[in-house]
């Protein structure tokens, strides 16, 4: 879809321009649902809005194995969540209901943000989130844990799952994730 205003460019968030001059409003438009406006601060390009990043669209379902199972990964490019960002992640998985141990695992840039263990449920809701705190190297997350994750750097958001009994099965069904 093309821009009304003549005076934003778009771009992808690759071949964004490096320099980023005072003011001038750029479109990414790979990035979120209709893309985003970016504002250059002199030296950077910030994000304007919110961004609605990732819903799940296809149930992922883990049984058959008792390992930690990579169910689902999505990339975040390198400085979308700038200095003050924030990564919102809520979900919900469907649960063989018995006593058995279901684990799921959320994870960035390598660290475990939450563990979300489960028995003798048949549905349960998640929700996590990562701050960074005025520095796109040092963050906190929902449970007051630090973290040291270089967001300046691409990074991948992971969620693993294992089951205690391979007969078991965990759905994930709904995943949304959201950078403020």
């Amino acid at each position: 879809m093309e821009l009304s205003n003549p005076l934003i460019s778009e771009y992808t968030w690759a071949n964004k321009p490096s320099v980023a001059p005072l003011g001038q409003i750029i479109c990414v438009t790979d990035i979120g649902e209709n893309g985003i406006l970016c504002r250059g601060d002199g030296a950077k390009w910030i994000r304007m809005h919110q961004i609605n990043l990732y819903n799940l669209a296809t149930p992922v379902v883990l049984t058959g194995t008792t390992s930690e199972t990579t169910m689902l990964t999505v990339s975040i490019p390198a400085s979308l969540m700038n200095k003050r960002g924030r990564l919102n992640v809520l979900g919900l998985m469907i649960l063989t209901n018995n006593a058995n141990l279901k684990t799921l695992k959320v994870k960035f840039g390598g660290q475990t943000l939450a563990t979300v263990t489960s028995t003798s449920q048949a549905a349960l809701g998640f929700s996590t989130w990562l701050l960074n705190l005025n520095s796109e190297t040092s963050q906190k997350n929902g449970n007051a844990v630090s973290f040291t994750i270089d967001t300046t750097i691409a990074n991948d958001f992971v969620i693993t799952g294992q089951l205690a009994n391979a007969g078991d099965t965990v759905t994930l069904t709904a995943v949304s994730m959201e950078i403020i």
